[in-house]
């Protein structure tokens, strides 16, 4: 009888979706139940939902296990679904695990493998230059596209890693960490890969990153990092070639200083051109040069910053701009009383302007301004954003937000006018529940500005409320 039942539920047409459906509620059962018998106290396990537009529902459950001396546990099971498939067939899902010793799942990057797979895009002040190489779990909602896994061989010494992506293709390498001293470390990243070539008619004429020819390609990347209180130095350097590339480097330096009177970063890049990344794209820049400093005086907080980027020469120099610099600089204050009552005040300005081969220069120039009163449960800001650029165009928008926070939860409501080019509108209304664990949460907003209505304009309303987002969604958390 049992091997009758067991032949009808899998020649269901519904059957692989009830398995997805119900593999992470085994998987939960099996983790409480049998597999870690009087040691799993402390288990906390989250599930979310999101419902994006009445169309697509994202839900995540996360179960969190009793830390041990090798480090955190997590599970993770995630799926995305779309209204206009069957309920339980999910668009997308995947399930995801982190452990000690073995990190698989949708993945992330972390440290040397992040900057390989993307050369020379990461500021000054990145977590990149800080975190160890490897893959870390993603949770995001929206099912990551990136797949990995990496074994611990040797934990904090030998791991190794796989990662896949679809249309691109598996990545295989290894990650060797050997600290000397307690102020000197040294990384070695090897990753081999064959990415699938780049046909003529995938791009077009004018399309300036080259493309790739195929074939095998290895990276050999390591990483040299200093700690002398208050200084972390650290310098990377990295090697790709292949049967069809020829060899080609990648580096940077990173100085990090964390300690009165103020936190300094610096860094310099280079990327030699038709770089190829494991996945086969192509480095965008050639040269990256970076600063930025932050330093508190009181209750004001100041931060500046400096990027300067030159890509390689273009075929086309009449026609596309190639180097651009970057300046930006932020200041917030922030006032407390004993009565509860506070103030801030927050601005941040930004200078870009990019050249030319032969000379002409574009310019764009953003402002943006804000000041916040919090009085008990209420909380007041009122600010302004102006941005224009060297065609002349200019933008200019008005904003103010009142909110809420009370026991239960949090409100908020924003408005915002734009001024010019064109007046419109924009909207936005948060409403959050908060209650034993649960947390029920509805958000509202427009997608752009709304167009200031004319008179007896007879839109209809179904066409307005197209301009809208909506997201609801609730959050549950039970701890054994």
């Amino acid at each position: 009888m049992v091997r009758c039942l067991h032949f009808k539920i899998v020649n269901e047409p519904i059957s692989r979706s009830l398995r997805i459906l119900l593999l992470p509620l085994l998987l939960h059962l099996w983790l409480l139940l049998g597999a870690c018998r009087g040691s799993c106290d402390g288990t906390t396990t989250t599930l979310r939902t999101e419902l994006e537009d009445l169309e697509v529902m994202k839900s995540r459950l996360l179960i969190d296990l009793p830390e041990n001396p090798g480090g955190p546990r997590r599970l993770m099971y995630v799926e995305n679904r779309n209204g206009s498939n069957p309920l339980l067939q999910p668009e997308q899902w995947a399930l995801g695990i982190s452990g000690p010793l073995v990190t698989s799942g949708p993945v992330s990057l972390r440290g040397i493998l992040a900057q390989l797979y993307n050369p020379l895009a990461h500021g000054a002040g990145s977590d990149v230059f800080a975190d160890a190489a490897g893959l870390a779990l993603n949770i995001d909602l929206d099912v990551a596209g990136r797949r990995g896994l990496q074994l611990r061989v040797i934990p904090g010494h030998w791991d190794l890693i796989g990662v896949y992506k679809k249309r691109v293709g598996a990545q295989l390498g290894s990650v060797i960490t050997l600290p000397f001293g307690r102020r000197t470390e040294c990384t070695v990243v090897g990753l081999l890969s064959a990415p699938p070539d780049q046909l003529e008619d995938q791009q077009a004429w004018y399309a300036e990153d080259p493309l790739f020819p195929g074939g095998l390609i290895s990276h050999l990347a390591g990483s040299l990092t200093l700690e002398l209180d208050p200084l972390r130095l650290r310098l990377m350097a990295a090697e790709s070639a292949g049967r069809l590339v020829g060899p080609r480097t990648f580096a940077t330096l990173q100085l990090h200083r964390k300690a009165p009177p103020a936190d300094l970063d610096l860094l310099l890049g280079y990327c030699s051109p038709r770089y190829f990344t494991p996945e086969g794209d192509c480095g965008d820049l050639q040269w990256l040069a970076a600063a930025r400093v932050e330093r508190r005086f009181g209750p004001l907080n100041f931060t500046a910053g400096w990027r300067k980027e030159l890509p390689p020469l273009s075929p086309f120099p009449e026609a596309f701009l190639e180097s651009r610099d970057q300046l930006s600089t932020g200041i917030e204050i922030t006032r407390k009383t004993a009565s509860g009552r506070s103030w801030s005040m927050e601005g941040d300005a930004e200078l870009e302007r990019e050249w030319s081969p032969v000379g002409e220069k574009t310019d764009r120039c953003s402002l943006d301004a804000g000041s916040t009163l919090d009085w008990s449960v209420w909380s007041f800001t009122v600010g302004m954003k102006e941005e224009w650029g060297g065609d002349g165009e200019r933008f200019r928008d008005a904003r103010l937000v009142v909110g809420c926070d009370p026991s239960w939860g949090e409100a908020r409501v924003e408005a915002g006018y734009r001024l010019n080019p064109l007046a419109g509108f924009h909207l936005a209304a948060a409403l959050e529940a908060v209650w034993e664990g649960r947390r029920i949460f509805i958000q509202l907003e427009t997608e752009d500005v709304l167009p200031r209505p004319a008179s007896g304009d007879g839109r209809p309303a179904e066409d307005w409320l197209q301009l809208f987002s909506l997201r609801v969604g609730w959050e549950a958390k039970s701890r054994r």
